[in-house]
């Protein structure tokens, strides 16, 4: 992979009524060019985050705030969601599974990549600064795994949809129904590490009050 730098922005949605509940991001990985002397995009990545809980705690109903936001969401939430909200099955320790509440969605719109530089984990690296660059804890990253087509109207080939999906699943996405994929962002390795150090936290500190005891 080349060295890559990252630039990202957040910015509330621009409709008022969202701006509370809505934050849309965007994130570039730059490469410095030899040949033309500047730096050049080889990567980009789209999409909003929803803050669900506050939505519901102000009164706002959950498909309508969806549908605000872009039609592909609304379809989304019909495929996901249905009539009982934003939910994510969490495994446990005993190797069980539990249905979990969504705070929020993170919604990916958009990822390309520079045809000159696919293949070498470009997309990848964009996923993952995802997890250090939004607020994604207690929520799903959702996408429609589908590639766009290069030229308006055409069909994409089967065997272009069939590796786009294969990247996500390698990435921890899974099937929901449709092209659409979802993840639980509580695999994303940025807050993996956030939830073991709250894990370990307590036994740290009750054996720091003990050696204060004891000094």
């Amino acid at each position: 992979m080349p060295e890559l730098e990252f630039e990202f922005s957040l910015k509330p949605d621009s409709d008022p009524q969202l701006a509370a509940y809505v934050v849309k991001f965007s994130g570039k990985s730059i490469v410095w060019d030899d040949e033309t002397g500047s730096d050049r995009v080889v990567g980009e990545i789209h999409g909003h985050k929803l803050d669900l809980a506050a939505a519901i705690v102000d009164g706002i109903d959950q498909s309508l705030l969806l549908d605000s936001v872009c039609p592909e969401m609304s379809e989304f939430s019909q495929t996901a969601f249905g009539e009982g909200g934003c939910h994510y099955l969490q495994e446990m320790a005993d190797g069980s599974l539990k249905k979990q509440e969504c705070s929020g969605l993170v919604y990916i719109n958009e990822i390309t990549v520079d045809p000159d530089f696919r293949g070498q984990s470009i997309g990848s690296a964009l996923m993952g600064k995802i997890g250090q660059m939004v607020d994604v804890e207690d929520s799903i990253i959702a996408l429609k795994a589908f590639p766009l087509s290069p030229e308006y109207g055409k069909r994409v080939p089967e065997a272009d949809v069939e590796r786009v999906k294969r990247f996500y699943e390698r990435l921890g996405f899974a099937h929901i129904g449709g092209e659409f994929m979802v993840k639980q962002a509580n695999l994303c390795d940025t807050i993996k590490k956030r939830l073991a150090w709250r894990k370990d936290r307590p036994e740290k500190e009750q054996q720091s009050q003990s050696e204060k005891i004891y000094v």
